[in-house]
């Protein structure tokens, strides 16, 4: 189901395609769970919340094929990063939060650092989590205004 790289590797990746996938933000949450919980425990629930609207974004919006690309890095700093790639050429719009439906990038913009990659065969929209290092291994969060 889920495709995983080298695992010795500085960074690592697993991917799964989702737009055949009748229950697609179920299986990205679950795959987003299994890979974070024991390394980046700390980034499960943002990280589960963001890829819930970042995928259902795609599904709704974009055009298949649409792939979860979950890449957790150790080096230089420890950072996970979900790419959702769609081939839509059309990107996404962040619409004020308050009007109803349109809250999916609006919270991910929250919790991660979100940057849309146009590419030849449609988009990938990214979000970027980076750990820092903490004795009491709080939450940090990197927003984006």
């Amino acid at each position: 189901m889920f495709a995983e790289n080298d695992t010795r590797a500085p960074q690592r990746q697993w991917s799964c395609r989702l737009d055949e996938d009748p229950a697609a933000v179920i299986t990205a949450r679950a795959l987003v769970g299994t890979v974070l919980t024991g390394r980046h425990t700390d980034l499960v629930d943002d990280a589960v919340l963001v890829t819930s609207e970042l995928v259902t974004n795609a599904i709704a919006h974009g055009a298949p094929p649409v792939t979860l690309t979950v890449t957790v890095r150790t080096e230089p700093e420890p950072t996970v990063i979900l790419d959702v790639t769609d081939t839509s050429p059309d990107l996404p719009i962040q619409d004020l939060p308050g009007e109803v439906g349109h809250f999916g990038l609006w919270i991910a913009e929250e919790l991660a650092r979100v940057t849309i990659h146009p590419t030849p065969t449609g988009k990938t929209v990214r979000a970027t989590f980076e750990r820092r290092p903490s004795a009491d291994h709080s939450r940090t969060r990197t927003h984006t205004k």
